[in-house]
């Protein structure tokens, strides 16, 4: 399954909750109409047969109940929406780690989540940390991979070997790959507006509690035959059974969901990193006497869902509400040889001593130096565990002060303004001006330098280097990052065209940190079809065509493979109409498709840059700026 197909699952999974919420609200809403129609015959004391069907009443209670649950999930998913996965990583606790962390255990655990990144093709989360957390324990969150958090345990951090932390962000990245998250959020929103109306029951029952114990209601209750609060009791009493009702069954749909999501993600994790010792052996401490994975955070138990293990065992009613598959069950499918026994004791980590050197799976030579090779199948969304080590390759061929100084928001950006700089002496000193006149003179000089320091950096390394700045640039202010984007703008207009690599960089670069700080709005589904985008697809393909091929029967030849694939019968569009302001522009307009119109226009593009039976370096980059554009995870495979 690839990662569109995912996207359409993850989509089936949210429609079929909407449809078991919706059923469940209408459950709850016609018991509390038994309860109010109830209470309104014993109060009319026989003066008038009422109807049961009563339309004035039913409306009263079914809008009521839509109001307080429907109402309430939207204002909880509002707020988190509003926050994204920052907002869940800080409800639960969690402090932001500082790309620039001196922590032997922080840097660990941040070079293991670029090297995911970069091998998935999504954006560098931001990474926390639950420092009151000293079991094991992980989860990602957010609405997109824009701006997805991964968020871990100290134990976590401190129990576990690099393989075992490795497998463990591993089946993260599978969450976040898998279009689960969304759902994630959707369902603690679900949680929350069925628990209100518990909430609204213990209060009313509370209220008649106090009633009745209120000496002037009781005292004028006995002239008039009874305490009103005893009714106020027996109604909240009956609001609440049914508010709970509704959160067990709700939480029986929950349970039921993320089980299942658990065994793909654990069987992701060991496709992705090739190693199933490390997920297996982290789930085998989990099991460890006094380490276990429960979470101590008020809001863990809403949260349940999104975390690597069981967060609150102890309620999980034998196992019918539990959010996560037994430990020894999930042991078991991973490593089928697991005797059921668990380490009776745990030393953390070693970070002092290099006692436990990386497990790199065997990959081709070619793999790792960047060779594009033939016909190269395309696995969206299925990061591999040689384009893992590619990551890792990529990462550490990068100049030491250049990838140190990638942490820190400053030196980003000069490192951002370094790339961008020309080959040409005269040009480049525009562009220096261009620098100068936004940024102060220690940002300048820090480009000068840095300049330098990438000459020798292949362009592969260079996409790698700006994923990485990517998440340390999520650190400015909006006003800083307007300044920054601006200052871009500057470089690339400096000699008044745009080259291949330049789009490249923006594509990869500022279309999501555009949509991260709100200067561009989040991409959503408008085409549905592949008829309704023919125009923007025949304007992609032309441009890819032409770009990959050195005569125009070739490129004529790779178009038409194109759009046979697709069954679209428009022509090749003219050279000279193939500019990179309309490529950009036709990209914008597909990247508003559906999933499963967008897998087939990726499709078509692989089918035309592979169809000479190559995939050039300007091919490659080309790829990587259309999958940036359209938000499809792309790995680094050139």
């Amino acid at each position: 399954m690839d990662f569109f197909q995912h996207q359409e699952q993850a989509k089936k999974r949210t429609t079929l909750l909407v449809v078991l919420y919706a059923v469940a609200m209408l459950f709850i809403a016609a018991a509390l109409y038994a309860v109010v129609f109830t209470v309104v015959a014993l109060a009319n004391e026989g003066e008038a047969v009422i109807d049961p069907m009563d339309p004035v009443l039913m409306a009263l209670t079914f809008g009521g109940v839509l109001l307080i649950v429907g109402g309430g999930s939207l204002v909880k998913m509002a707020q988190l929406s509003s926050g994204g996965g920052q907002a869940i990583a800080e409800m639960l606790g969690g402090r932001r780690i500082n790309p620039m962390t001196t922590s032997p255990a922080e840097r660990r655990l941040f070079n293991i989540v670029e090297e995911m990144s970069l091998a998935s093709g999504v954006p560098i989360p931001a990474v926390y940390v639950m420092d009151n957390e000293r079991s094991i324990n992980a989860f990602a969150a957010g609405l997109s991979t824009t701006e997805a958090v991964i968020g871990v345990n100290r134990g976590t951090m401190e129990l576990l070997t690099r393989d075992e932390l490795q497998g463990v962000i591993a089946h993260e990245f599978s969450h976040v790959l898998n279009g689960d998250m969304r759902m994630n959020l959707r369902l603690i929103g679900i949680l929350f507006g069925l628990q209100l109306i518990a909430l609204i029951g213990y209060f009313s029952m509370r209220l008649g509690l106090n009633m009745m114990a209120t000496p002037r209601i009781r005292t004028s209750s006995k002239d008039k035959g009874g305490n009103p609060g005893i009714l106020f009791v027996l109604i909240g009493l009956a609001v609440m059974i049914i508010g709970y009702v509704g959160m067990f069954f709700s939480a029986i749909i929950k349970a039921a969901i993320s089980r299942q999501r658990e065994y793909l993600a654990d069987a992701s994790a060991v496709q992705f990193t090739r190693n199933p010792d490390g997920i297996a052996g982290a789930l085998k401490k989990i099991g460890s006497p006094n380490i276990g994975s429960e979470v101590s955070n008020e809001h863990a138990a809403e949260a349940s869902h999104l975390f690597f293990g069981n967060v609150c065992s102890m309620f999980s009613l034998g196992g019918l509400l539990a959010t996560h598959p037994d430990l020894t069950t999930r042991i078991r499918r991973i490593d089928p040889g697991f005797d059921g026994k668990f380490p009776q004791r745990l030393e953390p980590v070693n970070f002092g001593e290099r006692s436990e050197p990386k497990k790199e799976p065997k990959t081709p030579r070619s793999a790792v130096s960047g060779s594009l090779g033939g016909r190269t199948p395309v696995k969206l969304g299925m990061p591999t565990a040689a384009q893992v080590v590619i990551a890792g390759a990529l990462l550490e061929s990068l100049p030491q002060a250049v990838a140190d100084g990638a942490r820190d928001p400053l030196t980003a950006k000069a490192t951002v303004y370094a790339i961008l700089l020309d080959a040409d002496g005269d040009i480049r000193q525009k562009q220096f001006t261009a620098i100068s006149q936004k940024e102060p003179g220690s940002v300048v000089a820090l480009t000068q330098r840095t300049f330098q320091q990438v000459q020798g950096v292949s362009d592969s390394a260079k996409i790698a280097l700006l994923q990485r700045v990517t998440a340390t640039l999520k650190l400015l202010s909006v006003g800083q990052y307007t300044q920054f984007s601006g200052v871009i703008d500057a470089l690339v207009a400096a000699d008044q065209k745009m080259d291949l690599f330049e789009y490249t960089l923006k594509a990869v670069l500022l279309r999501d940190l555009d949509i991260y700080f709100g200067l561009a709005k989040p991409l959503t589904a408008q085409y549905t079809a592949i008829g309704s985008v023919r125009q923007p697809i025949a304007a992609v393909l032309s441009y890819l065509a032409y770009s990959g091929h050195d005569n125009a029967a070739a490129a004529e030849s790779a178009y038409a493979a194109a759009m046979k694939e697709l069954g679209l019968p428009d022509a090749m569009l003219a050279n000279t109409d193939c500019t990179v302001p309309s490529f950009d522009q036709a990209l914008r307009t597909l990247a508003l498709t559906a999933p499963g119109v967008k897998k087939r226009i990726f499709a078509s593009i692989i089918t035309c840059v592979q169809h000479d039976g190559q995939i050039t370096v300007t091919e490659g980059e080309l790829v990587r700026a259309v999958a940036a554009m359209l938000a499809v995870p792309m790995p680094n495979w050139n």
